[in-house]
């Protein structure tokens, strides 16, 4: 895992509070999320969407009244220069907004030596992106499997947080995953699970995970991937649905439709799109009428249809 501590600050007059959880999934791909703060006028009904995201996200509100113009973007600089000066446990900020005059303070962080991340639009000046060593565009942001609400199946947590670790390396060291468990929910605790170690919770999923190196001071696991029994039968459909951002969607077929992610997807990302005809694998049976509230089947080894 990379040993970053991050100062995340966020320019909340010009980001989207509906990208603020995807936001933070993204900079803890890069390491630890010490500080989370955001700057607006709070007093303005136009923010009052943060509300609720702040408390979701343990985000502290920074308040600064409309005094004068860009007074937000001015407590913000300053609040970051502070940070650097004064707080040896940051090594790493993350500015989130798309306004170009945050380059100076970009540029004066990374002299001062430490890393700096930003994320934006894509319409974000080119002399703010250059001076960061990471610009991410919001548009290539992913949503994270899990929210924390969904936390109570543990399953579900621990594959969430062996897929973020890797995507740095894989195998997954155990440490790391660890780690990161806490970074998803600071509550786990393998304990809960009558397990006194994460290993040997681990190692009761081995339906999930395979240990493929244990020694006294290590251990690195890895995912199992489905096997699939010839139950699950050749079907054929056209994309009808793709959720770019949340990397999920629907095919429909003479049978009905069928939910996948895209890690089913055997198929470059870039080429996936609404009506792409493909073959795929499901159980025998039938699939969902789209404006049915039952639970949606799965496709897998999802291929581009061979005319």
């Amino acid at each position: 895992m990379p040993n970053l501590n991050f100062a995340v600050l966020v320019d909340g007059e010009n980001a989207s509070h509906n990208d603020y959880h995807l936001i933070l999934n993204e900079v803890e791909k890069h390491g630890l999320v010490a500080i989370k703060w955001v700057y607006a006028d709070w007093t303005s009904a136009q923010q009052s969407g943060w509300k609720d995201v702040l408390h979701a996200t343990a985000s502290s509100p920074k308040q600064q009244f409309h005094y004068g113009k860009d007074a937000a973007d001015h407590a913000l600089v300053m609040d970051a220069i502070e940070l650097i000066n004064n707080n040896t446990r940051i090594n790493a900020v993350c500015i989130v907004s798309s306004d170009g005059g945050f380059y100076s303070v970009a540029q004066r962080i990374r002299e001062h030596g430490l890393h700096v991340m930003a994320i934006g639009q894509e319409n974000t000046p080119e002399r703010f992106r250059k001076a960061c060593h990471n610009f991410v565009y919001t548009t290539n942001l992913i949503a994270s499997e899990l929210s924390p609400a969904q936390h109570e199946d543990v399953d579900a947590l621990l594959v969430a947080a062996y897929k973020k670790c890797a995507q740095t390396n894989e195998p997954v060291y155990l440490g790391d995953l660890g780690t990161m468990l806490k970074t998803l929910d600071s509550s786990f605790d393998p304990r809960t699970y009558n397990c006194l170690r994460l290993k040997e919770l681990i190692k009761e999923k081995d339906d999930i995970f395979t240990i493929v190196d244990e020694q006294v001071d290590r251990c690195f696991i890895h995912l199992k991937q489905k096997k699939l029994t010839s139950s699950y039968k050749q079907l054929k459909g056209k994309i009808r649905k793709w959720e770019r951002m949340k990397q999920f969607g629907f095919i429909e077929t003479a049978k009905g439709s069928f939910h996948f992610s895209s890690e089913e997807l055997e198929i470059d990302h870039k080429y996936v799109q609404v009506g792409l005809k493909v073959n795929f694998r499901a159980l025998v049976g039938t699939g969902t009428n789209k404006k049915s509230n039952d639970k949606c089947p799965s496709a897998y080894n999802i291929i581009k249809e061979v005319n």
